[in-house]
């Protein structure tokens, strides 16, 4: 009983001394030093060079130690950065290691990243046909732009390549984006034309790609990709749209394509940070995914 207390005194001294350093110091301190610079950390981090700057001098002050020396442009570790960084080092890759094993053992859920539209007026309406040789669910999280798996959590996305993904990535090309102006029936070919800040340059794509451009009467922003063709279906005007995001309301004559659709030059691809091969799941959706778009 009396180890016992000792234990419990001494771990409780531990955690109130955590409790009182400045953990999330160690995050910018970690990549300042692995990158070399505090705006190579901040870009990386999503922050401004003032914010890491900040956290890199209270790390400093709470320590009362010199981490870092200036070494021309770039930032070198002074011997307690060092010390601290391969801590620091070897604590983040088991705590990433930890994660891993944590999110894996989930269950069996598929987690698909797909960019919001075609999520909303594509992917979702068809994902209950799918049926896996071997059940499993899949959750789908609407995203777009850049992946990071580890940190959303997700297992495989779906996005245009209309950005760099990175050589890391294994990516798996599904169909080509095809696109075309829709309105509502009835409505004049000359209505309003209707823009999305998403796709800014979607009717100049259009037109590219020979596609007619028809006079407008006044134009219309809207902020995503989504809110445009609402705004078609609503009859406020004529929309660039995708043809996968279209298809079931010109199949039900709720919208009207009288133009028809042309590629822009881009594609959907299902990416993976790990080979598709490496796990049945993966391998199954990408099937289904590319004979559901094509």
């Amino acid at each position: 009983m009396p180890g016992k207390s000792k234990y419990f005194l001494i771990t409780c001294e531990i955690l109130e001394h955590i409790g009182k350093f400045p953990l999330n110091t160690l995050k910018f301190f970690y990549f300042v030093a692995t990158l070399g610079t505090l705006s190579a950390a901040a870009e990386k981090l999503h922050v401004t060079h003032g914010a890491v700057s900040k956290q890199i001098k209270s790390l400093e002050a709470h320590l009362g130690l010199t981490l870092f020396v200036k070494h021309g442009r770039r930032l070198a570790l002074a011997p307690a950065g060092r010390t601290l960084y391969e801590c620091c080092h070897a604590m983040f890759h088991e705590l990433d290691g930890t994660i891993h094993q944590l999110v894996a053992a989930r269950g069996r859920d598929l987690v698909v990243s797909c960019e919001p539209t075609l999520a909303m007026r594509w992917l979702i309406p068809r994902v209950a046909g799918f049926k896996p040789a071997n059940p499993f669910n899949v959750v789908i999280l609407a995203a777009g732009g850049a992946v990071d798996f580890r940190r959303q959590a997700i297992d495989i996305a779906i996005r245009r390549n209309d950005f760099h993904w990175g050589a890391g990535v294994y990516a798996e090309r599904l169909a080509d984006e095809r696109i075309g102006p829709v309105r509502k029936p009835g409505l004049a070919e000359q209505g309003k034309r209707l823009h999305t800040s998403t796709r800014p340059k979607a009717w100049e794509q259009w037109r590219q790609a020979g596609g007619h451009m028809a006079d407008a009467q006044g134009e219309a922003w809207f902020e995503h990709f989504y809110l445009s063709i609402q705004a078609a279906l609503a009859g406020m005007g004529v929309a660039i749209a995708s043809e996968l995001m279209v298809k079931d309301d010109i199949a039900q004559g709720i919208l009207q394509a009288p133009d028809g659709f042309l590629q822009d030059g881009s594609s959907y691809y299902l990416l993976s940070e790990t080979p598709l091969e490496a796990d049945e799941r993966k391998l199954q959706f990408l099937h289904w995914v590319q004979s559901q778009m094509q």
